[in-house]
């Protein structure tokens, strides 16, 4: 009996020390929102805010292309001759292509 009446000896002379201890389990190890789960959540949110950035950067560009396509002409005519080979009526258009490994067959050419 004497280990029984010492160990409760100490729990009554360290009771808040004691209590301290079980607190700081309970949050630390045992608790959903413990130090344990709150590492890899803060680091899902940098990646998050790393993204919204990267999608604002984005959004900044397309902004700034749109407005000059609105505004300036020659940019309407520079995409209309990349991306759909567009030609003025005194302009030859060749456009030569290879194919590649996607089945694609090589574009025609266009002459006046």
């Amino acid at each position: 009996m004497s280990k029984i009446h010492s160990a409760w000896l100490f729990m009554c002379r360290h009771k808040y020390l004691l209590t301290f201890l079980l607190i700081v389990l309970i949050i630390g190890i045992v608790d959903e929102d413990s130090f344990m789960n709150r590492h890899p959540r803060r680091v899902r949110i940098d990646n998050l805010k790393k993204e919204i950035a990267n999608y604002k950067q984005q959004f900044t560009e397309a902004d700034r292309k749109i407005q000059d396509l609105e505004n300036n002409p020659k940019a309407v005519e520079k995409i209309a001759r990349e991306r759909y080979h567009m030609k003025r009526a005194d302009e030859d258009v060749f456009v030569f292509a290879t194919e590649d490994g996607n089945g694609e067959e090589p574009a025609e050419t266009e002459e006046e």
